[in-house]
């Protein structure tokens, strides 16, 4: 943890060429989370969720965005469902490992789960799909907000500091890196790699049965202030915030400017057959009773 003359500037796991002021640096340690599924109800048919990287585990596993996932879904799943929770270590365990132990824990279930993978959720989905016994005991996958190809946020966060600084637009980019940090959007560390531009990934096997959802930010008032409502405020926020920054940075008719906050919009329907829901944002999909209804239907019918 970074400092400034007392205030928190800068959260990162391994060590850093600092890009940024500072007076002072403390170590924190931290322990990772177990991987394992965790069942919060049993029922004949059932969800396993699937969280993305989640910054704030190094405060320990069970974080307010695992816990806004979770009762989303439970206060809205049929109560003949059963609803379960992967929970793994997103911030420097190889995804090639933990996908491992997914593959294990599904076939410890022995039965036909629907899958909801959130943001990163859905890469490490790719992993564990190339496991043909798992996909044994798939019935329906969404991938929400799962960048396919990559967030040029991601980009930001791995890439040598020193480098950017040649950036015409660094300013701007190092003040959007040190808020979203401070903000715990993201905290520095290894796995973001898996979310980089030209980071290859295995393929989605055919004869899979899923569907994309994707988000986009709207730039209208009143869109915007529904939202602020109706999800999670300072998440929505930050998102807010980093979707501007993006049409600053970056061309209007660039690709990146249509997006949810974190993840492009072409990104996440990169494989096709999507459902974009407009005047979200990358925390909606998982949060947003709206989206996790539609989910719903989807998975079990109306």
């Amino acid at each position: 943890m970074y400092y400034n003359n007392g205030i928190p500037v800068y959260r990162t796991i391994k060590e850093i060429k600092p890009f940024f002021e500072y007076t002072k640096v403390s170590e924190v340690y931290w322990e990772r989370p177990v991987p394992e599924i965790v069942k919060i109800r049993d029922g004949e048919l059932s969800v396993v969720l699937i969280h993305g990287i989640d910054p704030m585990e190094v405060n320990g596993s069970w974080t307010l965005y695992k816990e806004y996932f979770v009762n989303t879904w439970n206060s809205l799943l049929p109560k003949n469902c059963g609803l379960y929770i992967f929970i793994y270590p997103t911030l420097d365990v190889p995804l090639e490992e933990t996908a491992k132990i997914l593959v294990d824990e599904i076939i410890k279930l022995n039965k036909k789960v629907n899958i909801y993978a959130h943001s990163m959720g859905g890469i490490l989905l790719r992993y564990v799909l190339q496991n043909e016994e798992f996909r044994e005991f798939v019935n329906k996958i969404i991938f929400a907000g799962t960048p396919h190809l990559g967030t040029p946020l991601a980009n930001f966060v791995v890439l040598d500091k020193s480098v950017l600084k040649f950036h015409p637009k660094w300013d701007i980019i190092k003040t959007v890196i040190l808020m979203a940090n401070t903000a715990w959007v993201f905290i520095d560390a290894p796995n973001y790699k898996y979310l980089t531009f030209g980071f290859e990934k295995p393929e989605i096997p055919e004869n899979i049965n899923f569907m994309n959802f994707a988000a986009k930010i709207n730039a209208n008032t009143s869109s915007i202030v529904k939202n602020l409502i109706n999800t999670d405020f300072f998440s929505s926020i930050a998102l807010q915030i980093l979707e501007s920054t993006i049409k600053i940075i970056y061309p209007k008719d660039s690709d990146f400017t249509q997006n949810d906050g974190m993840v492009p919009l072409f990104s996440a329907t990169y494989y096709g057959n999507e459902k974009v829901f407009e005047g979200f944002d990358h925390a909606d999909l998982a949060i947003s009773e709206t989206i996790v209804k539609e989910a719903i239907k989807y998975f079990f019918g109306e």
